[in-house]
């Protein structure tokens, strides 16, 4: 599975307290696999380019304001049938075959395969939102009942804290955000 994301990651740094400009840091798909190490890898960047500026304390205080994966494939329908095999323990939330060894013991059998398919289709039939960040997802649910009061979550210069909404979406596990390799996807697991 050498191949099963293509595409760029787009990490915004911005400072938590004051309006003071941002950083964007674009990171390729074989460079990080996941949100996780696309953030490693842009506060690596980040520090080692403020290494070399006049005031590097300054711009340390950066933090990551917004995540987003701009896919080579972008697909509600793939993103559904990821989400289907990752709750199947078919592959994990990186992209990787499981092992034998790491697995349960569930036999992939056809009842296997149908019950798979059976989720990819109730996941298809219930996504609230799609995109290739949580801000894209969230102005897709715009106008919507899926629609969500984002006021809240700004801070004092308008910017939205995007971590914080990820979080309350989990927070209820009624429904649930995942940065996929074809998008970022919203599904009501209700």
């Amino acid at each position: 599975m050498a191949g099963w994301m293509c595409g760029m990651w787009r990490i915004t740094l911005w400072y938590p307290d004051r309006d003071d400009g941002t950083c964007v840091y674009l990171v390729p798909h074989w460079q990080a696999r996941t949100e996780v190490a696309a953030r490693s890898v842009a506060l690596a960047r980040h520090a080692d380019r403020a290494a070399v500026m006049n005031d590097p304390v300054h711009a340390l205080q950066m933090m990551v304001g917004e995540v987003a994966f701009t896919p080579a494939v972008r697909s509600q329908a793939r993103a559904a049938a990821w989400v289907a095999l990752v709750k199947h323990d078919a592959i994990t939330e990186h992209g990787w075959a499981r092992s034998p060894l790491d697995r349960q013991h569930v036999e992939r059998d056809e009842e296997w395969q149908q019950e798979v398919h059976a989720a990819h289709h109730r996941y298809l039939e219930r996504i609230i939102g799609f995109g290739d960040s949580i801000r894209e997802v969230m102005a897709s649910v715009a106008g919507t009942d899926a629609a969500w009061d984002l006021e809240p979550y700004r801070d004092g210069f308008g910017r939205i804290r995007w971590d914080d909404v990820r979080a309350d979406i989990h927070k209820a596990a009624l429904t649930h955000i995942w940065h996929t390799p074809f998008g970022v996807i919203w599904i009501d697991l209700g």
